[in-house]
């Protein structure tokens, strides 16, 4: 059995309040309020708290940022419960593995990695885990990722670590680092390749036009990194296939953006497509795609305290099961 901290189930909601000291007389709101509650939260994430109406001042709601603070006043402030997954339902994580120093959990596809900022309430893994084991996860990542140890996109389903404890984290990390971590990824792109398999070695960096995405570049500069993923063919279909993608690097998006680049699109995948392909090249009658069909597979690591070599494989989700069994009667 864990020690009981790992069992505790925390509610994020919390209250804070203070009373305004002479030094903050006459400042404005949403600059004090960073201080006072020890630069906890953003500026930015507490003035639209302020504006929600989450905070009183001798216990009258303030909704205004900029409002002029007087010594002695009493602020009180009520922080949003973070947004959680209902036991039982789809987005909730799947725990596959779990042990004092870290756990491996099934992702379920829609659900992010982590909150944009502390404070951020969005349903995401990193919320999940805080209401699940407390807040003392590691945040080696930053506050905002508690336990998160590496990242799959929020469209993309599958296996993932996490940890409970920072030398464990630490260990995972630098397994990741030095590229001994095996991850196996599957996909049903679009295409029919002409090789059975093949490596992609082009380099990756922010695409100038549209910061929060990537693109490929044969630059070798600043602001560029060196991206490699193997993939093979596992089933042709008609007008698509189903690959098995061995990434050696862990850039942002690697895995679509390199199959895209190749002609190889992720069926489903809103942003990287490629000119020749869309969601018409599907049969009218095929099951509805709802998000890119990219599973983490697979994930091969040696346990960071005890040594054991670990792996675990994580079946597909029904969606991407069901448009395989779909293509395969297509094919017969």
């Amino acid at each position: 059995m864990f020690p009981p901290r790992f069992h505790i189930t925390v509610v994020i909601k919390q209250q804070l309040s203070t009373i305004i000291d002479p030094q903050f007389a006459g400042k404005r709101l949403d600059k004090a309020i960073v201080e006072l509650f020890d630069g906890s939260y953003s500026r930015s994430r507490l003035a639209a708290w302020i504006r929600d109406g989450l905070l009183t001042i001798d216990g009258e709601v303030v909704i205004k940022p900029g409002l002029k603070l007087e010594k002695g006043q009493k602020l009180f402030l009520t922080v949003p419960q973070a947004e959680i997954p209902e036991p039982g339902s789809r987005l909730e994580p799947t725990m596959i593995y779990e042990d004092e120093f870290l756990a491996v959990i099934n992702k379920p596809a829609g659900l992010p990695m982590h909150a944009n900022s502390v404070g951020d309430t969005q349903m995401c893994v990193s919320n999940w885990l805080v209401s699940k084991y407390g807040d003392n996860l590691p945040i080696c990542q930053g506050k905002e990722r508690p336990g998160i140890v590496h990242r799959l996109d929020k469209e993309t389903s599958g296996v993932c670590i996490v940890s409970f404890e920072e030398e464990a984290f630490v260990g995972l990390q630098q397994q990741f680092a030095g590229r001994t971590v095996e991850k196996e990824y599957h996909a049903i792109s679009y295409g029919v390749p002409r090789f059975k398999s093949d490596w992609i070695e082009t380099r990756l960096k922010a695409d100038p036009r549209k910061p929060t995405r990537v693109t490929t570049t044969q630059l070798t500069g600043p602001g560029t990194r060196d991206a490699l993923s193997y993939w093979e063919v596992l089933e042709y279909f008609s007008d698509t296939c189903l690959l098995r993608i061995k990434p050696s690097t862990g850039r942002k998006h690697q895995i679509r953006v390199h199959l895209c680049s190749v002609e190889l699109p992720i069926v489903g995948d809103p942003i990287y497509r490629a000119k020749n392909y869309g969601a018409g090249i599907l049969p009218a009658d095929s099951p509805l795609v709802t998000r890119t069909l990219l599973h983490a597979y697979r994930i091969k690591f040696v346990h960071p305290k005890t040594g054991e070599q670990l792996e675990f494989c994580v079946d597909y989700p029904t969606e991407m099961q069901g448009l395989l069994t779909h293509l395969r009667s297509s094919n017969v």
